[in-house]
């Protein structure tokens, strides 16, 4: 007999497949081990997943909305472009060092007409960024110019630190700071200060 009610048995398995990426990664997760993880019938996943591409979608899907919620969290007491991008991109690196099993499958192709809901959950969080990027400009915080370029940039630096802090963590990169802010400081200060003398 099922230790899940119906009614909870997707996100239980989530959470199962989740804990197997962090196990066994990508390649040995299946749908097979999440139904004997959860002591369910094997075929009871396809009741919720078609497949396993649809999991690991499902997994980025919630990556994402996690990763919004932080973000606008993060940036709610932040009164100026500079603190918003620092605010901002430290919740990503400290989500990324948190969720790191979210992570290696939130980046991976996926259909979109198949996924839209995981189209749309991951533009909404790249728009927010685009939206910083865009008020800063507006305010003349940030210098005029193409902002998709910009949050690009600013996306590109930030999704680096945030690999680079999950394979070596965060002090690999600035060794002599203390923190996860104070790294993601500095490389925001070398961006928006420009690197030219």
């Amino acid at each position: 007999m099922s230790q899940y009610h119906h009614g909870n048995l997707r996100n239980a398995l989530l959470t199962i497949a989740t804990e197997l990426l962090s196990e066994d990664g990508v390649h040995s997760l299946s749908l097979r081990k999440m139904a004997q993880r959860a002591g369910v019938s094997h075929n009871a996943p396809y009741m919720h997943f078609a497949d396993k591409e649809a999991v690991l979608a499902a997994i980025a899907e919630e990556g994402f909305r996690l990763l919004s919620v932080e973000v606008e969290s993060a940036i709610s007491h932040a009164n100026t472009t500079r603190l918003r991008l620092i605010e901002a991109s430290n919740a990503y690196v400290n989500f990324a060092l948190n969720h790191p099993n979210h992570v290696q499958v939130m980046f991976c192709p996926y259909d979109a007409e198949k996924y839209p809901s995981l189209l749309e959950a991951s533009q909404a969080s790249l728009n927010r960024l685009f939206e910083l990027v865009k008020s800063g400009q507006e305010k003349g915080e940030l210098i005029s110019g193409d902002t998709q370029a910009m949050t690009k940039s600013v996306w590109a630096m930030v999704h680096g630190v945030a690999t680079l802090s999950i394979a070596y963590k965060t002090r690999a990169l600035l060794p002599e700071k203390i923190s996860t802010k104070e790294t993601i400081s500095v490389f925001i200060d070398c961006l928006l200060t420009g690197l030219a003398p």
